[in-house]
């Protein structure tokens, strides 16, 4: 019995090493997992007020073109007034609605962080959502940029096929043509915008054609088509008819500052170089064009 003594305590002095090992091996994966879940789930929540929120700025929107063409070219104090005034509510609307997007990037930031070690389809599904949330606060470089890290990522793993992938391309053309139709409004040289706009439409019509080669749906290959005669719009447009249509339901404001040739060049699907024709999104890009 004696000699039973050593070897019971070295057995009981082990417990602890174990339930140490558990908790920063499988055990903190299994933290991190769970804090993860509960963050996106917070962030879903977060993301339809700042729906909602981006609902209401698209009515003070069209409230406030309303209201302008109202006053346009006539002598009334009235009229420019209540014009003034919609303007005014409109940028709080979409003040509001940016803040919103920002919370729930910060959300879904926090829940790539408790995966980044994991890895796997989650974490990218959680960047995508991230990148989205972060063009819709106006900080479109920075979804841009987390976008094209994305799909290089997905690329260096040959999945760049995949549909998560696609929906990736798809948010990324979509933050182009956005942030080039910003960029015009605010006066950008022709130079920087256009170049921001010919990825747009390069990417939408890069989604068109491997949406025919996969054989998908007529609907999805007209969608792509129809968002990629938009951009073309965009680039063909007066200003002044640019200025009396209304924006994109789920665009945001501002200048899109910062907005320039992608942090790293872009590639296919084949690491063969950026796109010949373009690149992609899932469909309509939203209401209001």
């Amino acid at each position: 019995m004696k000699r039973m003594k050593p070897l019971l305590w070295t057995a009981w002095a082990l417990v602890p090493v174990a339930l140490l090992a558990f908790h920063f091996g499988p055990g903190q994966a299994m933290y991190r997992e769970d804090r993860a879940a509960k963050l996106v789930a917070r962030a879903e929540e977060l993301q339809r007020d700042a729906l909602r929120l981006q609902g209401i700025a698209y009515d003070a929107h069209l409230a406030a073109i309303n209201a302008r063409v109202a006053a346009f070219g006539k002598d009334d104090d009235a009229l420019r007034k209540a014009a003034v005034d919609a303007g005014t509510r409109e940028d709080a609307a979409y003040a509001d609605a940016s803040a919103a997007w920002r919370t729930t990037a910060d959300a879904l930031s926090e829940a790539q962080t408790q995966v980044d070690e994991i890895g796997g389809p989650v974490r990218d599904e959680i960047r995508l959502a991230k990148a989205r949330a972060l063009v819709r606060t106006g900080d479109v470089a920075a979804g841009a940029n987390e976008l094209e890290d994305l799909l290089l990522d997905a690329s260096d793993r040959n999945e760049g096929a995949t549909p998560l992938a696609r929906a990736a391309r798809e948010e990324l053309a979509t933050a182009y043509y956005y942030g080039a139709r910003l960029m015009r409004l605010a006066g950008k040289p022709a130079a920087d915008w256009r170049e921001v706009a010919a990825r747009a439409r390069q990417n939408f019509r890069f989604l068109a054609e491997d949406a025919k080669s996969r054989g998908a749906a007529s609907t999805e290959v007209a969608n792509h088509e129809k968002n990629s005669e938009l951009v073309l719009d965009l680039e063909q447009s007066s200003l002044d008819e640019l200025y009396a249509k209304p924006r994109p339901k789920d665009s945001p404001t501002g200048k899109a500052n910062g907005l320039g040739p992608p942090k790293r060049p872009g590639r296919g699907p084949n690491k063969d170089g950026p796109p010949a024709k373009g690149a992609g999104m899932n469909g309509e890009i939203g209401n209001g064009w």
